[in-house]
């Protein structure tokens, strides 16, 4: 099959071409792919920067969820049950707890295998298009409401938040009753937030001033928590103008920078606290009817407040100019990989 997977650590250890089709074990289904996005996650797994911290067997296919159609079962009642049908699905978990290297690949392929459980079967009405954003920002968007709720939060930063997912949250918070406070880089996407979002709170960055609006509006609001994704220097200028007791809350990296520009002070004279979110963390701490729950509000919202904009195919072996148009403007919209190739 062809695929797009990783040789080693680094940059540079990203090819395109054949490699074997996996085999499912017992409790697996193989999947033929039929559409999967490019998230920041996958980037990062791109760049080799999880290989710092996972251990993956090479070659190691990318790709974090995708869409498709069950082909085989390795064995198992949910397997067998789900083998035909249209599935929305995530990659594989694996138990790496003792040390096991991560042996099975990701959705960036024309076949995977993933656990049953995994897989959602998708209504004949949602494209494969939309279906293969079914898990990445739509569950991080619910897990993260449900650390500003957990807090009693009333009001919220959103970092990037012309993003697809930043999006989603704003629909989520404005039906919970939480004021956003939104920061973008681009005067459309300050009209955008308001026309059509209906966001009263924008922070241009690219604005002089920038620094003395948000400070006005945390303040105004007493605002206590920071969905933060970009890092770099703005990471830190903003959180030292967050009140007292802001929970800051980590969940990605598009700048590919390290923190700086922060005031240490702030965090032991202000009470700051700053911690991280991983989607597949957040989901191990659930019970699995805590799980099913999720995947039920995914479902029922995935053309509502959990919708995403597509903005355009590529075939998959164009991944490395899919990649580049992704980059040069990453809130436009998803970017899909095809990987049996784009229908005329």
């Amino acid at each position: 099959m062809e695929a797009i997977y990783l040789t080693g650590k680094g940059t540079d250890k990203m090819e395109f071409g054949k490699i074997k089709v996996p085999t499912p074990g017992s409790g697996q289904v193989l999947i033929k792919v039929e559409a999967c996005p490019i998230n920041p996650s996958d980037l990062y797994c791109m760049e080799g920067k999880y290989g710092e911290f996972m251990n993956f067997e090479y070659p190691f296919v990318s790709g974090w969820e995708g869409s498709g159609t069950v082909v085989a079962s390795g064995g198992g009642m949910h397997s067998w049950y789900m083998q035909g049908k249209r599935v929305a699905f995530s990659k594989c978990n694996e138990d790496t707890n003792n040390g096991e290297k991560i042996k099975l690949g990701g959705t960036m392929a024309q076949y995977a295998v993933t656990n049953a459980y995994q897989c959602v079967p998708i209504d004949n009405d949602v494209s494969f298009n939309i279906a293969a954003s079914f898990f990445v920002n739509p569950i991080t968007a619910l897990g993260l409401l449900e650390q500003v709720t957990k807090d009693k939060g009333t009001s919220v930063v959103l970092t990037a938040a012309a993003s697809q997912l930043s999006k989603m949250m704003i629909r989520l918070f404005n039906d919970n009753n939480i004021t956003v406070i939104a920061t973008v880089r681009k005067a459309e996407q300050v009209e955008d937030l308001k026309k059509n979002y209906n966001v009263q709170h924008i922070i241009n960055i690219s604005d002089e001033d920038y620094l003395e609006s948000f400070k006005k509006a945390v303040t105004d609001l007493n605002c206590k928590h920071i969905l933060e994704c970009i890092g770099g220097e703005v990471f830190g200028k903003l959180v030292s103008e967050m009140p007292n007791k802001t929970q800051v809350i980590l969940y990605g990296n598009l700048s590919r920078a390290k923190v700086c520009e922060f005031e240490p002070f702030a965090l032991f004279t202000k009470d700051i606290q700053i911690r991280g979110f991983l989607l597949n963390v957040w989901l191990e701490s659930k019970n699995l009817l805590k799980i099913v729950n999720i995947i039920r509000k995914v479902k029922k919202m995935i053309r509502q407040n959990l919708s995403t904009e597509i903005n355009k195919e590529f075939d998959l072996k164009d991944f490395k100019e899919a990649i580049e148009f992704y980059e040069k403007d990453m809130s436009r919209g998803k970017i899909i990989l095809k990987p049996w190739g784009i229908e005329n």
